[in-house]
């Protein structure tokens, strides 16, 4: 098993800039934070936005965020 790599999720650039502008989305806000923001952001571009759909799941979105920002 030492050539399993561990899955890297990617985070599209469209996403990850959508949800860096999200509203109470900052960098000093906590990873359980980030998450549910997340979750309110999923909803809100499922429910406004026909025909979009995002690829990934809250805590990817948040961990991404966290990752470069």
């Amino acid at each position: 098993m030492q050539n399993v790599k561990p899955i890297v999720e990617v985070v599209d650039q469209w996403t990850a800039d959508l949800f860096s502008n999200f509203t109470g989305v900052s960098i000093d806000e906590s990873r359980d934070d980030l998450i549910l923001l997340a979750e309110d952001f999923i909803e809100v571009i499922n429910s406004h936005f026909e025909g979009t759909s995002l690829n990934n799941s809250a805590e990817e979105i948040a961990d991404h965020y966290m990752a470069t920002n």
